[in-house]
């Protein structure tokens, strides 16, 4: 038994030595090729991809209205407490939200709020430039969360950028666009 034993732990470890060399090959393929730097945010702006989970938005529909029901599903579930949601009956007679606050320094950015709301009306977008010196700008409400833009149609690429001290960072469309994965290795 320990001879078949000492057979099979020097095959499982020559199994593992081939893996540790490919392992160590790919790395040194990537330590010694052309290194790629993103010029952001003086040149460049990366255009996250459809999947991204950036900064909150909310939906709305044809007629302007808000998609949320104040249901208050979204607040629930979140796992960080950060979404305040104040639930009133307008003229109409529907329920929509007086007060829609997320707090994003507490937020985990997880999605769950997104999958949890039946009206399919909050959603993470694209927008991930929201830094702040102050924690109190980082309370966003219902009016800054109606026009924030959605999600993208198509992303994984750079696109040209330029940065100016008053307006911040300017996108110029069209210009230089290109997909970052295949810059890396020389990969055209």
């Amino acid at each position: 038994m320990a001879k078949v034993m000492a057979k099979m732990s020097g095959w499982i470890g020559w199994v593992f030595f081939l893996d540790l060399l490919n392992g160590l090959s790919l790395t040194f393929s990537y330590m010694f090729s052309r290194t790629i730097t993103m010029q952001y945010p003086d040149k460049e702006k990366w255009v996250p991809y459809p999947r991204h989970r950036g900064h909150h938005f909310l939906k709305t529909n044809d007629e302007g209205d808000l998609n949320c029901v104040a249901c208050e599903l979204c607040a629930k579930i979140c796992p960080c407490d950060c979404i305040k949601v104040v639930p009133y009956e307008d003229e109409k007679g529907n329920r929509r939200p007086i007060v829609f606050d997320i707090d994003l320094s507490r937020c985990l950015f997880c999605g769950l709020c997104e999958d949890a709301c039946p009206a399919d009306a909050i959603a993470l977008g694209q927008v991930y430039e929201m830094s702040s010196y102050d924690s109190k700008d980082l309370l966003v409400g219902v009016d800054l969360l109606r026009g924030i833009p959605g999600k993208a149609d198509a992303g994984g690429t750079v696109v040209g950028a330029e940065l100016t001290t008053d307006a911040g960072v300017l996108v110029r469309q069209g210009e230089g666009e290109h997909d970052w994965w295949r810059h890396i290795r020389g990969r055209r």
